[in-house]
């Protein structure tokens, strides 16, 4: 059984009659704690998910030795004297967990069956539980001190610490918020109505947990309706851009040879053709394919009619030319508007970081001189355009998240 950060019973029907003696029986600190965890592992809360547990009870009735309950650390950490721990249980007054006759073991009381957890069952749970948020996640509140600051209120059932995966460190962390669960709605609300709480000095932010869930779908809508209106702003510029690059000027290439160059691309062409202007090449040395994008209108078509069956000699390679059309053009045109338009956003990012760095730039002013030099260079020969329109393993455009996801992914 992996042991959870809920340390609290879950404890709703009435009593079992007999009982009457130990409600008051003078319980220690300890003694309490013993009570508040055994009452928790044969809890409500607990059952509903600890299959351990519910293997353990499957067995023998639903007894549960002492030997396999002090394999649990944290009521280990409490007492491995089995006399303390069943001396203590007899002296709680919810009569949930029942000792065996030779105090060996443990069960959940046979009238005290657990309840099925529908959706009825889950709405009625949430009437009475409330979200606490302001403890400290960095100074390692532990669920003890928790358990410790609820004690005091009347009756909580269950505590929940609410912890997110924490992917540098690959561990789960307290997120510094609470669920926590009282036995009755009124119990619930009572704990609402008495005014600003706080912890260690700290005001706590309390509501219901429908409450925290409905401002939680709130929160998530908006910000996918952000993230909708910042890629519709996106798409527009993506649109104007697209608009400007000419259609009929994108030759797709196949049969390139393992050491063929961009120039030699370009060499091949200006000897068909020397009025054709380069506005990028689409190609990596060692592919065996790649694209030729020119500057003009329907440039790619004046190329095409200068071939033979569409094939041109580049190097040693007999290579396939083709001209890109109808859908193919505009999904290629597209991914290089989008291309076009990160690197706008990124030339505009880049230079308010330069803002105030005067100094460092002036240090590093050869070689930033001498990229510049390359990269107008680049230009003026058609290979400073964009980078390679990305893809992924397969050849094709990575997915893109929805808004939906992305909103809910910065809600967590």
């Amino acid at each position: 059984m992996t042991e959870t950060d809920v340390q609290a019973p879950a404890v709703e029907e009435t009593k079992p009659e007999g009982n009457e003696e130990n409600v008051t029986a003078t319980v220690s600190t300890t003694e309490a704690a013993i009570i508040r965890q055994l009452e928790y592992y044969f809890g409500d809360a607990n059952l509903a998910k600890d299959k351990f547990m519910k293997d353990q009870i499957a067995k023998d009735e639903g007894w549960v030795p002492l030997d396999v309950l002090l394999t649990f650390k944290r009521l280990k950490s409490l007492s491995e004297d089995k006399k303390v721990i069943v001396d203590a249980i007899a002296k709680s007054d919810e009569g949930l967990v029942e000792v065996s006759e030779d105090r060996e073991k443990l069960r959940r009381h046979p009238e005290r069956p657990l309840p099925e957890m529908n959706e009825e069952r889950r709405q009625e749970i949430y009437a009475r539980t409330v979200y606490v948020k302001g403890f400290a996640p960095q100074n390692g509140t532990t669920m003890s001190e928790l358990v410790e600051f609820f004690e005091p209120f009347t009756k909580v059932t269950n505590i929940v610490m609410r912890k997110y995966h924490d992917k540098p460190t690959k561990k789960y962390l307290f997120k510094g918020s609470v669920f926590v669960t009282f036995a009755e709605k009124e119990q619930c609300e009572k704990f609402l109505a008495q005014g600003p709480l706080k912890y260690k000095g700290k005001e706590l932010i309390c509501k219901m947990q429908n409450d925290y869930y409905e401002a939680k779908k709130v929160e998530i809508k908006e910000r996918a309706e952000k993230i909708e209106e910042r890629k519709r702003k996106k798409e527009e510029g993506n649109n104007a851009l697209l608009a400007q690059l000419p259609t009929g000027a994108c030759v797709f290439m196949e049969g390139l040879g393992k050491e063929t160059t961009r120039e030699s691309i370009k060499e091949a062409i200006r000897a068909l053709d020397e009025t054709l202007e380069f506005a990028y090449i689409d190609y990596q040395k060692g592919d065996a394919s790649g694209y030729v994008r020119f500057n003009k209108q329907d440039a790619g078509k004046q190329l095409l009619e200068k071939l033979t069956d569409k094939k041109l000699k580049i190097d040693d390679a007999e290579v396939t030319a083709e001209l890109l059309v109808d859908e193919k053009e505009t999904e290629y045109l597209k991914k290089i508007a989008e291309e076009q338009a990160k690197r706008k956003v990124n030339a505009k990012n880049k230079g308010r970081g330069n803002r105030g760095n005067n100094n460092r730039n002036h240090h590093s002013g050869g070689n930033n001189k001498r990229k510049r030099d390359r990269n107008a260079e680049q230009q003026e020969d058609g290979d400073g355009d964009e980078p390679p329109v990305k893809k992924d393993a397969t050849g094709k455009e990575a997915t893109k998240p929805t808004a939906e996801s992305e909103a809910k992914a910065a809600a967590e």
